[in-house]
Order: structure tokens, then C-alpha cells, then sequence
């Protein structure tokens, strides 16, 4: 009986040993910075699986490695990479029992949740409990124009202004500048100038706790650059 699994072009060197596969409908919702949820609606049936990783910092005669041994350190920093961007990706999970086909996937998908376990009777190698979930394209929404006979209007008609009002964005759990930019832009390198269009209130809340300076937290509303 053999396994791999894939995320994007991550191999996991050792095959987790179980995987927990959940059917469940899509529901969209609205998380607010205060936890709570508000739930818009749902249709269509949406995959979602979990699973924990061994991540080892040596290497062990069972596990597989794709490109040369990656201690696990490594493996778990392009894991999260992967979650940052917040991009769809491939997995993939072939099973093979004996000559018989067993479970597979092959499903774009998003990192949902990735939780590094510890535990000092691990030794120096990682655990990581990684949720993802089925990536599916919202739907094309149509829109028709239905021309209105203004024969009826004795005023003349008057020039409608061209002003297009600020896009704002507010910032939920989750989120990151590269996901944001990705969204609305079209494009997660885009980031830096949703970070350069909201500078000062970034910055000012990053101020002295240490962190990166391009960290954001729920409730923050920032303004959005134009397509």
C-alpha cells in the first residue's frame, strides 16, 4: 500500500495516516472581527479535508522526498507561504492498494488552517494539523440593460458626472494584504499598493508589537486602488 500526497508542488514526505474527507453544502458567510458570523446562504456541495502532517527534521528510511531531503522547518515555511498567498492550488492524493486504485484526489483547493502541534516528545520534528478546502469559482452573474424611453420626461436630460466612489475594504481573520490584492485586483503582487493607499494606519498599529510591517487585523477598513 503506497500514498502521496501534494500540495501545489509540495510533496509531504511521509503520507499522513488518515484523512478526515467532509461533504457538507457551501455556505458563504460574513466572519466579523468580533467572531461572530453571519451566514448569507448556501447551495452546491463543497469538499472539505483535514489531515496531520509529520514534517521530519532527519531524514527517515520511510520518507519520500521529490527534489533531495527538506528538513521540516523548510517543508512548513512554503506551506504557509502557500496559505499567505491565499492562491488556488492543486492536491492531490494518490492511494494505491496493492494493484487496485484506493482513495485519490485531484481538486483545487485552499489552505484553510494549518496548526503546528507541540510536543517536546516529538524531538526536533514537526507536526501539523492542515485543513483545506475544495476551491470552487463564485458564479458569472449576468446583468441586461433595458434601454427606458425618456419621451415621457419634459425636463432636459442633464449630464450624468463620471464619479466612481472609493472602494473600501474591511478586514476579516484570515486575511492578508497578497489575498486582498488577489480578490479585488486581479493580482496578489499588487499587495504593496493597497499597503502604500493605507501606510499610515498599517503602520501606526504595527508600531512597537515587533511584527512584520505589513501585518493587518480584523476591522481594519482600508481603501482599495483602482482595477
Amino acid at each position: 500500500m503506497s500514498y502521496s500526497f501534494f500540495l501545489d508542488n509540495i510533496r509531504l514526505p511521509v503520507a499522513p495516516s488518515k484523512i478526515d474527507v467532509r461533504y457538507a453544502n457551501k455556505i458563504s458567510r460574513l466572519e466579523l472581527a468580533d467572531a461572530s458570523e453571519i451566514i448569507l446562504g448556501c447551495s452546491e456541495l463543497l469538499t472539505s479535508i483535514s489531515f496531520r502532517a509529520l514534517l521530519p527534521w532527519k531524514q527517515y528510511p520511510f520518507a519520500v522526498y521529490t527534489d533531495g531531503f527538506k528538513r521540516g522547518d523548510e517543508i512548513l515555511s512554503r506551506i504557509l507561504l502557500l496559505k499567505e498567498k491565499g492562491n488556488p492550488f492543486r492536491f492531490i492524493m494518490r492511494r494505491r492498494l496493492g494493484h487496485d486504485a484506493g482513495l485519490s484526489f485531484n481538486i483545487r483547493a485552499v489552505i484553510k488552517e494549518v496548526r503546528v502541534l507541540e510536543d517536546a516528545s516529538n524531538g526536533s520534528d514537526i507536526y501539523a494539523d492542515i485543513e483545506l478546502v475544495e476551491f470552487q469559482e463564485p458564479p458569472i452573474i449576468q446583468t441586461i440593460s433595458v434601454p427606458v424611453s425618456t419621451a415621457a420626461f419634459s425636463e432636459p436630460v442633464r449630464p450624468v458626472e463620471n464619479h466612481t466612489p472609493q472602494r473600501t475594504y474591511t478586514v476579516v481573520r484570515g486575511d492578508s494584504l497578497w489575498g486582498i490584492a488577489q480578490r479585488f485586483l486581479k493580482s496578489g503582487n499588487r499587495w504593496k499598493e493597497i499597503y502604500e493607499l493605507n501606510k499610515a494606519a498599517i503602520d501606526s498599529r504595527n508600531r512597537g508589537t515587533g511584527k512584520v510591517y505589513y501585518t493587518i487585523y480584523p476591522g481594519q477598513i482600508f481603501k482599495l486602488p483602482a482595477e
